[in-house]
């Protein structure tokens, strides 16, 4: 009997140990997703496939900073500020990340992302101006020396969107 009733004590010390671990992971997780300033209207849409929506997974992503994604419908100002349609940002904790954009009309897009690896909401780029951190385009052209061109990775949407696949190229 003795050694059942601490066979429960080491029970219940196990559970405790779980949840106090648990818990403290939680917290971390929040305090860290708070600390990311990631803004309200930089949210992704709820993912549905039953509607129209450009549905873009990113692989190569890794834990840690941000993953932007961004979606441009202006070829003349791809990958600048005014030819960007919606922006959004999510904390980096996996290596394969979907986020959903819900279009209001059909159109030809492209779609960047990039994850911020220190999460400044900037992208590092190196002395030659590429990227220096992951980075990657709809269609997945392959990196060339230069400005990438909005052709190479549009698509076009009709009815229910479209479903993207970036894979981050490694700076």
């Amino acid at each position: 009997m003795a050694l059942f009733i601490n066979g429960q004590k080491t029970l219940h010390y196990c559970l405790a140990t779980v949840f106090l671990v648990l818990s403290f992971t939680i917290s971390a997780t929040s305090q860290a997703v708070q600390l990311l300033d990631i803004r309200s209207d930089e949210a992704a849409d709820d993912c549905n496939p039953e509607i129209s929506q450009v549905r873009v997974t990113v692989n190569g992503v890794g834990y840690g900073g941000i993953l932007t994604v961004g979606l441009y419908d202006d070829p003349h100002h791809f990958l600048v500020k005014q030819g960007r349609k919606r922006r959004i940002r999510i904390p980096a904790t996996d290596e394969q990340h979907i986020v959903c954009f819900s279009l209001d009309k059909h159109g030809t897009y492209a779609v960047a992302a990039y994850h911020d690896k220190d999460a400044d909401r900037k992208l590092k780029r190196r002395w030659n101006m590429l990227p220096g951190e992951p980075f990657g385009l709809s269609n997945n052209p392959k990196p060339v020396i230069g400005f990438p061109k909005f052709s190479d990775s549009a698509f076009t949407t009709e009815g229910l969107g479209a479903d993207i696949i970036i894979n981050l190229h490694q700076p």
